[in-house]
């Protein structure tokens, strides 16, 4: 055997299993596809910016996600507080604009009356009794049930963006019920949760995963093209040829790149359903540095391309402007149609630069965060995505049974599949 242990997939939950497997004295190898560590998150310079930037995950909360603030404690990273009260909000719906401190209270008001807060109660009631089969009402796309809330339409609007930002894709086509999961797991709705922008690493997520990292032994540009196992153990292929093998094996690849590699024998139903299918996280985070901005803001849009969008801090002669395009992505790459998505929530700014990276395209992640479509949810179905099968465990924040579609999910995904294969291979 070439390891105890391999891993495949270096972004937060493969880093996590790979050293805590370590820790417990396992010989572990990790391949990554990419030439780099982190997954869907991703801490470098944007051009123009002169400064560090997130292209992919960023926000979280310790005091919500344990498995996340027990490693920022573990290491000692340097965490930036959320930003609680911005100096400046808005709220556009397609040419209208209100700005100020109280952008958001009309709508809000008017979502806190409608039927929003008796189905998150629903919810947490259902999902704390273990009897999820009372939410098959719920299992519908995000935008059917806006209309079943009965909220005013300007209301309605201001939820079909919240939606769209959190669920990471086209309401259409995402399922509600994990979004209400999500909301009653971590406290938050959408009447309030724009007033906690969220925590952010100060030095990036970058500063964390390398942090974890130390010490493994990580093979970067290992594409994979098959896992096979049988009784004795797992063997991995990748793309040129090159084959490994071990005792046991994690597979904690992002979720929608499953198919792109042959398991003998097969992944088991629930999976190959999945990964047929794939999950629908499309969404264009748009960077851009502005000047003339305020210094800290919160942007609510609909029937915009932004359907929300923040001013965090300092980037070369500006302010960096972070974007999320969910109901109709913005191309990242045409500048000056990522500067009219910027412009319509500070139509004051002047947009500097802008940047960005094509999650959706990327070939190691086909898609951004989790966005469930109906019927995994209800069915079970997304509850049987992380169990094990044979020798190999399943990792990842697209699986995760607890903080699905967060770097907590990640890595607490990460680390019960460390647990599973060494409980397996003392066996």
């Amino acid at each position: 055997m070439d390891a105890d242990v391999l891993v495949l997939g270096a972004g937060f939950a493969g880093v996590a299993a790979a050293r805590d497997l370590q820790e417990s004295g396992k010989r572990v190898v990790v391949l990554e596809a990419r030439d780099r560590i982190g997954g869907r998150t991703w801490y470098k310079e944007m051009p123009g910016a002169e400064v560090g930037v997130e292209y992919g995950g960023m926000f979280f909360s310790r005091e919500t996600q344990p498995h996340l603030a027990a490693e920022i404690e573990r290491y000692d990273i340097r965490v930036t507080p959320a930003i609680t009260q911005p100096a400046d909000m808005g709220w556009v719906r397609g040419g209208d604009r209100v700005a100020g401190p109280s952008a958001f209270d009309d709508v809000r008001g008017k979502l806190a009356a409608s039927n929003l807060i008796p189905a998150l109660e629903e919810t947490a009631a259902a999902f704390g009794s273990g009897e999820r089969t009372d939410l098959s009402r719920f299992e519908v796309t995000s935008a059917a049930w806006v209309e079943s809330i009965d909220a005013p339409e300007d209301a309605a609007d201001y939820l079909r963006a919240f939606l769209a930002a959190m669920g990471g894709g086209r309401i259409e086509r995402t399922s509600v019920l994990p979004l209400l999961w999500d909301m009653v797991e971590l406290g938050y709705n959408p009447v309030d949760a724009y007033v906690d922008m969220g925590e952010l690493f100060t030095d990036g997520t970058k500063s964390l995963i390398d942090a974890m990292a130390e010490g493994l032994d990580i093979r970067l540009g290992s594409v994979l093209a098959s896992v096979t196992q049988d009784a004795e153990g797992v063997r991995a292929t990748t793309v040129d040829g090159a084959a490994l093998t071990a005792s046991a094996a994690v597979v904690a690849l992002p979720l929608n790149c499953w198919a792109d590699v042959r398991f003998d024998p097969p992944l088991s139903a629930p999976k190959q359903r999945v990964a047929s299918e794939g999950h629908v996280g499309a969404v264009s985070k748009v960077l851009a540095v502005v000047d003339g901005s305020p210094e800290t803001f919160l942007g609510v849009g609909w029937n915009t391309p932004v359907n929300a969008g923040f001013v965090t801090k300092p980037a070369a002669a500006g302010r960096l402007f972070m974007g999320f395009s969910a109901q109709d992505p913005v191309d990242l790459s045409d500048h000056a149609a990522v500067a009219a998505a910027v412009n319509a929530h500070l139509p004051e700014a002047t947009v500097i630069a802008t940047d960005g990276h094509d999650w959706v395209n990327d070939p190691f992640s086909k898609g951004t965060w989790l966005a469930i479509p109906p019927g995994w949810f209800g069915d079970g179905t997304f509850d049987q995505l992380e169990m094990p099968e044979g020798r190999i465990a399943f990792a990842g924040s697209d699986i995760a049974s607890e903080g699905a579609g967060w770097i907590e999910g990640a890595i607490g995904s990460g680390a019960r599949a460390a647990v599973t294969l060494t409980r397996l291979l003392v066996g």
